[in-house]
């Protein structure tokens, strides 16, 4: 049960953690027919989960980007997937494909570069 609660936590943390991120950032790679930014400026699928993940994974293989895809994983309800950037010119880090509430949402997480005129902590 608590593992249960634990793994929710960590989805709504990741949601409300991609939200600004994603409304920050343009999309980066081509995107699904009829994804569309909503008045939140997320942007929302026309898709479902698996046809996006699809989509989104032949796309990045078309342009030669190395991803590490992990899910979908499904817990109560809500479905994920990530791909993991392993290429490091890409500006995302990471592409979470999310659907919760009958909605597939896509966030882009923001790869950030280390300035290097500022000396370490």
């Amino acid at each position: 049960m608590l593992r249960a609660v634990f793994r929710r936590a960590i989805v709504v943390a990741l949601i409300s953690w991609c939200a600004p991120i994603a409304r920050a950032q343009p999309p980066a790679v081509r995107l699904p027919p009829g994804t569309r930014a909503d008045a939140s400026g997320q942007l929302v699928s026309g898709r479902g989960i698996r046809d996006t993940t699809d989509f989104l994974a032949k796309e990045l293989a078309r342009r030669g980007i190395s991803v590490r895809q992990i899910g979908p994983t499904r817990v109560r309800g809500v479905e994920l997937t990530r791909f993991l950037s392993e290429t490091t010119s890409t500006t995302w880090l990471a592409i979470h494909v999310l659907r919760a509430g009958g909605k597939t949402l896509i966030f882009f997480v923001p790869r950030f570069r280390l300035d290097e005129t500022r000396p370490a902590p």
